[in-house]
């Protein structure tokens, strides 16, 4: 896994390299543009001539540094200075004065007509690729007057665009597009570490393809978030040559109820495929012989109303839990959750419905925190539920929500939306590896069984979480591959999973 920083850690990161380890700030900045040079003359072969807009920071710094490298190796290059001249930083004067000696196309908002979108297309209309070097991880607000012109300008010509660090316009830590205008990118260049905000909100798919640049910036703390990536696939254990059935993990699925079946089928099987040596359905009796017929792999075990005995006995033959999908809110499950509250001695998963429940009677999850390790996979709509904040702030404030929930009740909280954040009191992690197909009905079912499956086979909560989010992702990837982003189905995630956990 790899560090994913907020904007104050990483320029904490910079400043402590070059003023504790003495690395100067131009050397910073010419490692950056190098960089960024690279990435164009490799992925951007064709390019004949590049239009590069500089803001009046550093990020314009790295903007005309790059020009200037490029203008060298003759390539045709033309840069534009926004803002206030006033306000240029000390390393952006520096590579002016160092670009000028060059003989790198500089142009002032002075020296030409007016900044606007017909203006603009006449000084670089012919430019076949767009560096935005505007600004980077410091914005705090959304782009106004000339960057708001350019973004526009940037985002209407339908070039190739590659962004400095971050696409101009959008908040580092959460990727929300801070005002009207922001530029859309092919590709992103960040320095060091990837950025928060670079897999969150509209920056997620304003950044384009990210690609993330040593330049010599490095943080020794180890308690910032991570970003889980396939490296989670080696503390999987290979299948011991003794194991029986027995002994690779007992999955209890409490789901389903007496119109929906699909759910507590989906979980079930996704539990088997990853793994998992027993998997027992505790469903209502209505359900049994459809899924039977479809998964004769499972066991079964039915119930017609309430039975307090029968579930504790199911509990108590199980190595882990996964209760909700598809269990509705109704009375009897009001008393199932209560039962599990009471009763479970092993590490439980709550999906779907299993929320919906503790979103009337917190106190349940309160219980089940005090006696056994507990994860729960909210998507955005049934985390506003849990903890009553609005969706829309839950949206851009992913990570916040989920780890203050977290410490609150003692859990560790999968909160799923296009990236997911995986949190306990403690961390966060980041996981990417699905993509937009996974919005599928039932794909959240099979993420609760693959998690159930790791649970029962003893792996650590947090582990099978990050594992489990993973796997989920990575299987619906693989899937979508085949049956296109539109047509991949719940099944087609399972499908996939044992590519990833042989």
């Amino acid at each position: 896994m790899k560090k994913i920083l907020t904007a104050a850690e990483m320029k904490a990161c910079d400043t402590e390299t070059i003023e504790r380890f003495g690395v100067p700030g131009l050397v910073l900045m010419e490692r950056a543009a190098l960089c960024v040079c690279r990435v164009i003359s490799e992925d951007f072969k064709d390019t004949k001539k590049v239009g590069v807009f500089c803001g009046p920071g550093n990020n314009g710094g790295d903007g005309v540094a790059i020009a200037r490298i490029l203008h060298t190796r003759g390539v045709s290059v033309k840069v534009i200075m926004l803002g206030d001249s006033k306000r240029f930083s000390a390393s952006l004067r520096k590579e002016l004065e160092i670009a000028g000696n060059y003989g790198t196309e500089i142009i002032y908002p002075w020296n030409i007509d007016d900044i606007s979108v017909k203006e603009l297309s006449k000084q670089f209309g012919d430019c076949d690729l767009f560096v935005d070097a505007m600004f980077g991880i410091g914005l705090t607000r959304g782009l106004e007057g000339e960057f708001a012109v350019a973004a526009r300008f940037i985002n209407e010509s339908g070039k190739s665009v590659v962004a400095v660090d971050m696409p101009s316009g959008f908040d580092t830590d959460s990727g929300k597009l801070l005002g009207e205008a922001g530029v859309s990118a092919s590709t992103t260049v960040t320095f060091a570490y990837m950025k928060k905000g670079l897999v969150l909100g509209e920056c997620k798919v304003a950044s384009g393809n990210v690609k993330v640049e040593d330049v010599g910036i490095y943080t020794r703390k180890e308690d910032v978030a991570e970003l889980i990536d396939k490296t989670i696939l080696e503390g999987i254990s290979k299948r011991s040559v003794t194991a029986n059935k027995g002994n690779c993990g007992k999955v209890l699925v409490i789901a389903g109820s007496e119109e929906i079946y699909g759910a507590c089928y989906l979980a079930a099987k996704a539990a088997l495929v990853s793994g998992a040596g027993l998997v027992k359905v505790y469903t209502h009796e209505n359900n049994i012989s459809s899924i039977q017929q479809n998964l004769p792999e499972a066991m079964y075990k039915g119930y017609k109303s309430y039975d307090e005995d029968g579930l504790k006995a199911q509990l108590a033959w199980a190595d882990a839990v996964v209760v909700g999908p598809g269990l509705a809110v109704s009375d009897d499950s009001i008393k199932i959750m209560e039962t599990v509250a009471r009763q479970i001695e092993v590490p439980v998963i709550i999906d779907a419905d299993g929320l919906n429940l503790l979103s009337k009677e917190i106190d349940l999850l309160d219980k089940i925190g005090e006696r056994v390790p507990v994860i729960l996979t909210p998507h955005l709509k049934e985390m506003e539920r849990l903890c009553g904040q609005q969706l829309k702030e839950i949206n851009y404030t992913m990570a916040d929500t989920a780890k203050k929930f977290a410490s609150k009740h003692n859990c560790i909280v999968v909160l799923k939306n296009h990236t997911e954040v995986i949190c306990d009191s403690r961390k966060e992690y980041y996981c990417c590896s699905g993509n937009e197909a996974l919005a599928t009905p039932g794909s959240g079912d099979v993420l609760a069984g693959i998690i159930g499956a790791l649970l029962g086979q003893k792996y650590d909560a947090m582990f099978a979480a990050k594992a489990g989010a993973y796997v989920h992702g990575a299987a619906g990837t693989i899937a979508s591959a085949s049956v296109g982003i539109k047509g991949l189905l719940a099944g087609d995630i399972i499908s996939q999973i044992s590519q990833l956990l042989d």
